[in-house]
């Protein structure tokens, strides 16, 4: 008798021992999943970190070339406003093609998307491990969304209103025909294939209407909405993400 309750103590030992084990087991291979987690969490977010990082870093350099391409087209809208009313100045037909030619460009609200910025709203927040820098990356969002906002309604101008009018009352070949790079910036090349054109218009008398005149103004009133209210606060809002993202990264 004395032998089996021995045999028993012996057994519910082994067992307790083998309980122990196995439940010591499951806490390591918690522990472990958790530090893997957070390490993977830590890893990821470096890496997006970083993606951003760069992809803020385009942005700055897009929008000094965007300011340039805004002024070039404002600046070609308003002399020919000027010529338009001032009959003492007197424009070449070059001159005049293209100044016209340039105030056909607009912005595509396609420009300011962003993968890194897209996923910043539709991914898991919980990713950032720094309030303030997420605070800051969200108040950038918003102007962002401002830019492509007024990116769009420059466009739908430009397609649905500019465009049709110059292809009613202009000479379309002969305005792509003076095209060769984007406004204000000769070091990116845009050539439309060349016309050989049996006839030439005059658009002295298209800039003495009142309706093109009035397209110049509109033109100018969207180009001038972007440069003194889409970038509004950009400039501020880029400098402090992109220096928190450095102070972020170094850590």
């Amino acid at each position: 008798m004395s032998y089996m309750t021995e045999t028993r103590k012996n057994s519910w030992k082994r067992l307790s021992v083998e309980v122990a084990a196995i439940v010591a087991s499951i806490l390591l291979a918690f522990a472990i999943q958790a530090w893997w987690d957070d390490r993977q969490r830590t890893t990821d977010e470096r890496v997006f970190l970083q993606s951003l990082l760069e992809d803020l870093r385009e942005k700055k350099i897009l929008l000094g070339n965007d300011r340039t391409y805004n002024n070039a087209i404002l600046q070609a809208a308003i002399g020919l406003g000027q010529a338009a009313n001032d009959p003492n100045l007197e424009l070449s037909e070059d001159s005049l093609d293209q100044m016209i030619e340039r105030t056909w460009w607009y912005n595509t609200e396609g420009s300011w998307d962003s993968a890194p910025m897209r996923s910043l709203v539709s991914g898991d927040l919980s990713i950032f491990s720094n309030p303030s820098l997420l605070q800051k990356l969200a108040m950038l969002q918003v102007s962002m969304s401002r830019i492509r906002n007024f990116y769009e309604i420059d466009e739908n101008f430009h397609h649905n209103t500019y465009t049709p009018f110059l292809i009613a009352n202009a000479n379309m070949p002969q305005l792509t025909n003076q095209t060769e790079h984007h406004p204000g910036r000769p070091e990116v090349s845009y050539v439309y294939p060349k016309f050989e054109l049996l006839v030439k218009q005059d658009h002295t008398q298209l800039l003495r209407q009142q309706e093109f005149q009035n397209m110049l103004i509109a033109k100018m009133d969207r180009v001038q909405d972007i440069l003194q209210n889409a970038y509004r606060f950009i400039d501020e809002e880029l400098d402090e993400a992109i220096v928190l993202l450095d102070e972020e990264l170094a850590k």
